[in-house]
This record gives structure tokens, C-alpha cells and sequence, in this order.
């Protein structure tokens, strides 16, 4: 089991061979964690606990954080909801990057709502999300790749051979800073598609490398370092995570929905998967005051509505006290995240979740 430290920890653990070997364990599916609570219970405490420690490593490497946004993208005309850092942070891209910024910022992408829709079943990803990341001028890639390192390893207590930069044999500048950073390379010529990255601005692209953190269910990526580039020129480097996809790998869990705010549903009866990811995203959109209507962005929110209804097939009163505690939990992960701007105005959990109930009436 990874060790997660408290958020008032800050005591670095040793670096550890990265050439140890590792037998790993199978491991349930939600394991016991530590002081007697199960994962589930633990997860609201783990996803602060990784927010924090990516904030005090932003700050130790130089990097100032930002404000977040809404989710409800009126910043960023090249999408409807706010789907990572890098969509706050395009502004600083303007004429190549010449700061050091991070943020921590609540993210939807509904890939995962068309999936289900279209074939009844969950995709390997959810909606909602908290994503994390940095940006830094052009030539910071080993830099980049060094502090997910620091976080990684010294702060979050992963074990070095257990952390791994996989990466396109031709991209050296992304091969050399991952040696540089004391991270394993897997450098392939394959899928080249898996290390490109696009940016919905005309011409600018991304050269990436994706961190691969290895679980008791074998290696998945967490966190992209990417080059970007606008007609061959380097522009800057982000740094992109989510604080789901670490949470999956550290805690044994089996699904990244059950490493965010939804997991709060789980303990008031709500387990099918789709039923909480569709809650989860809707609270998010609640909160933000969307209505939902038959065309725009309130369309999005009116389909997680009813897929909710479809999924658990009961009246509001069998599932409103589900709905309570993944707002609850949503407001308290975004007192980590980081401080909000002027145009943030975010109903309290208790208003999101009599309005979502009150809008899936509606709807139904």
C-alpha cells in the first residue's frame, strides 16, 4: 500500500533504488486503509492530502498559483466547461510562456456521459474531476519532470521503481529531462498518438511524455509533461494531472469516479457506477447555477439528470441524502483547490443539492 502522508507532513522519505524489485500484491478492491477506515472513507482525506503536497512542491520549485475559474467556461471560448489547468493558463501561451504559474481547478469532460448513452456501459474514465498542473517557459521540461518526481515519490511516498516516465523514442529533450529527474524511461517508437497532444488553438500542438504509476493492477498513466509548440516553436511546458488517476493507483480502487466527491454517495446506498459519476457531474453544474435546458450547455445537465433517473430507477427521497453528501464532499475538495476568481460563484452544497433534486423533478 503507498503511503499517503498527512497534509502537515513534511518530512521527505529516502529515495529508494529505483532497481528494487516488487512483488505485488492482488489486493481488494477497496482495502482498509489506514486507522480503520475503509477506502471509500478515506478518499476525501487522500485527494486533499495530494493537492496539498503538489501545492507546497509548486511552491518549493518556484511556481505562483493562479485562480481558478468556473467550470462553466466563459474564459475559454475553445470549450464548453473548464477540462484542465492548461485551459485557465492558455492566456500566459500568448508570445511563449515567461512565468511559472500552477493551479489546482474542478474539471468536467463528458466523454464518459456520450459512452454511456451510446452503450450502456462505463468507460474507464469519469466526468468530473480535480485537475492539477503547472506551466513554464519553454526549456522547463526537465524542471517539470523533476517536480512530479519530488511529488510523487518524496511527498506522496511512491516507490521510485514504481514510478515511470513512458515516452516516444524521438522526443530526446522529454528522454534526457526524465534521466535528468531520476525517473526509469520507457522509451518506444509505437503509438506515436499516445505523445501528441492538442490544444484547440490553430497550430499550436504538444509533444508529450505521460507518468505511469504502477498499482496493484499493473501501470496506468496519471500526468502528461508536454512540450508545446506553435509551428515547430517552442511556446512553454505544463505539467497536467488529476487527482483521480493517483488516487486509483495509491488506494487499490476500481474505478476513478470512486476517487472523487461521488464516492460520498456510495455510503448513503448509491453503487452503480454511471448512477455516480451522472450525480457527481450534475452536482458540479448545479453548483455553478446552471439551469436544465433543451439546448446548450443546460442540455449537458439535463442528460446527467435524467441518466441519473434512469440508473436508479426511484423518486428523489430514496437518493436526496446521496445527493447532499457529494455536494458536501465537492465544496470541501474545493477549499483545496486553488483561490477562486471574481467571475467564481458557487452556490453552497446544501443550495446545489436542493436545486439539483428540484431540477431532476423537473426533468423527469
Amino acid at each position: 500500500m503507498v503511503r499517503l502522508p498527512s497534509p502537515t507532513e513534511t518530512a521527505r522519505t529516502a529515495r529508494p533504488d529505483a532497481s528494487a524489485p516488487r512483488t505485488i500484491p492482488p489486493g481488494p478492491v477497496i482495502p482498509r486503509a489506514a486507522e480503520g477506515l475503509s477506502a471509500i472513507e478515506a478518499v476525501p482525506g487522500a485527494a486533499a492530502t495530494v493537492v496539498e503536497a503538489f501545492r507546497r512542491a509548486c511552491l518549493a520549485a518556484g511556481y505562483t498559483e493562479r485562480h481558478r475559474r468556473p467550470v462553466v467556461s466563459h474564459h475559454d471560448p475553445s470549450v464548453r466547461y473548464t477540462n484542465s489547468t492548461i485551459s485557465v493558463l492558455k492566456p500566459l501561451l500568448s508570445g511563449g510562456v515567461h512565468e511559472r504559474a500552477f493551479l489546482v481547478q474542478p474539471a468536467l469532460r463528458l466523454r464518459n456521459l456520450d459512452h454511456v448513452r451510446r452503450t450502456g456501459e462505463m468507460s474507464p474514465f469519469g466526468c468530473s474531476f480535480m485537475s492539477f498542473g503547472a506551466l513554464g517557459p519553454a526549456g522547463d521540461a526537465p524542471r517539470l519532470t523533476a517536480l512530479a518526481r519530488d511529488l510523487l515519490v518524496d511527498r506522496l511516498g511512491f516507490a521510485a521503481h514504481d514510478v515511470q516516465l513512458r515516452v516516444l523514442a524521438d522526443d530526446r529533450d522529454l528522454v534526457e529531462g526524465g534521466i535528468a529527474a531520476g525517473l526509469a524511461v520507457a522509451a518506444g517508437a509505437r503509438s506515436p498518438e499516445q505523445f501528441r497532444h492538442v490544444f484547440g488553438m490553430p497550430g499550436v500542438t504538444g509533444r508529450n511524455a505521460n507518468l505511469s504509476l504502477r498499482g496493484a493492477r499493473g501501470w496506468t498513466d496519471v500526468a502528461n509533461v508536454i512540450v508545446i509548440e506553435e509551428a515547430g516553436r517552442p511556446l512553454g511546458v505544463e505539467l497536467a494531472f488529476g487527482v483521480n488517476m493517483v488516487l486509483v493507483q495509491a488506494m487499490s480502487l476500481a474505478h476513478p469516479v470512486l476517487a472523487g466527491p461521488a464516492t460520498a454517495a456510495v455510503l448513503h446506498g448509491v453503487t452503480d457506477l454511471a448512477a455516480l459519476d451522472a450525480l457527481s457531474s450534475a452536482t458540479v453544474l448545479a453548483m455553478e447555477g446552471l439551469r436544465p435546458v433543451a439546448r446548450g450547455r443546460g442540455q449537458n445537465y439535463r442528460a446527467l439528470l435524467r441518466l441519473l433517473g434512469e440508473r436508479l430507477a426511484g423518486p428523489a427521497g430514496t437518493w436526496s441524502s446521496a445527493a447532499v453528501a457529494v455536494a458536501a464532499a465537492e465544496e470541501r475538495l474545493r477549499r483545496h483547490a486553488s483561490p477562486p476568481a471574481d467571475d467564481v460563484v458557487e452556490l453552497s452544497s446544501e443550495e446545489a443539492a436542493r436545486t439539483l433534486v428540484t431540477d431532476w423533478e423537473r426533468v423527469r
